[in-house]
């Protein structure tokens, strides 16, 4: 293995492909509109554009207030009423994750590839590691299943990995005196945080899942990445390519060349010496 290309969702909508996050907004619109309230979706006139980063502001504060109905000044309450609140809760919540999950998946399920044409060629005996769900490779290209690893899943075959980097802070059991920060409604506030959890992007799992074929990244002579944002939240995997090719010399396609800077910048974070980094524009075609 001497060249490897990395494909992001760029590239399936170089191809024509209606793979933006605003294209499963309006696949899901009824739902995600529901959920809008936990969310900040982003602009009026872009809701959802950043899908991801969206999931990362759910404010579990907002669905907690709407289900609870407790009064602890009421002569009537009852410290029972708090398990009844963490049942409602754990019900709202997990159909809140269910619903978006499913609806994710069903969208990725429903994109058809088999319209787009190819539009580049890839050195021969190339492996391909793709952020996108779809077969593009596999089904326009004729690329081989096991040349392609699809990081995140790939449509019909399983769960698929989406989701925010944010970094979660967690409540301190104690407080600086040593005494319990518990309350008789901590079980249920936890039980409302589930789907910032549950959202939570675990590149450290997949890194983990997948050790021994980027123990395999070894001696690259070049790297390719087409369609792909460098987001922080994937960057995790290529400082793992990075950090194991430290004479290999990295393409980034872009389609805006105003972003180039930030691309490079990104790839630097992940140990890229930028002399080792080259810029190429996508062949002009409008994105979907």
């Amino acid at each position: 293995m001497t060249v490897v290309y990395i494909i992001g969702n760029g590239f399936d909508r170089w191809h024509g492909l209606p793979t933006s996050y605003s294209h499963f907004y309006a696949y899901a619109k009824d739902v995600l509109d529901d959920m809008e309230q936990y969310f900040d979706p982003g602009k009026p006139d872009c809701l959802w554009a950043e899908f991801e980063k969206s999931l990362g502001t759910y404010d579990w504060r907002m669905l907690y207030e709407q289900y609870d109905h407790t009064d602890v000044i009421s002569e009537s309450f009852k410290v029972s009423e708090t398990y009844g609140l963490h049942d409602e809760l754990a019900e709202q919540t997990n159909e809140l994750h269910t619903e978006i999950e499913e609806c994710f998946r069903e969208w990725v399920q429903s994109i058809e590839v088999t319209k787009a044409f190819p539009q580049m060629r890839f050195t021969p005996d190339s492996h391909f590691i793709s952020f996108n769900y779809t077969p593009t490779l596999q089904v326009v290209y004729g690329v081989a299943e096991a040349s392609v690893l699809h990081i995140h899943g790939r449509a019909g075959t399983g769960s698929l990995v989406f989701g925010h980097g944010v970094k979660i802070e967690e409540e301190r059991e104690l407080d600086e005196n040593g005494d319990s920060n518990r309350t008789m409604f901590t079980d249920a506030e936890n039980t409302a945080k589930y789907p910032l959890y549950a959202f939570q992007k675990q590149t450290a799992d997949v890194i983990r899942q997948n050790h021994a074929y980027f123990e395999s990244l070894v001696g690259l002579s070049r790297i390719e990445v087409i369609g792909h944002s460098l987001a922080d939240v994937d960057l995790p995997y290529f400082m793992a390519i990075a950090k194991r090719n430290s004479g290999c010399i990295w393409i980034v396609y872009w389609h805006i060349e105003s972003e180039v800077d930030g691309m490079i910048q990104q790839l630097q974070k992940c140990g890229v010496c930028r002399d080792m980094i080259a810029t190429r524009p996508f062949p002009t075609r409008p994105l979907c």
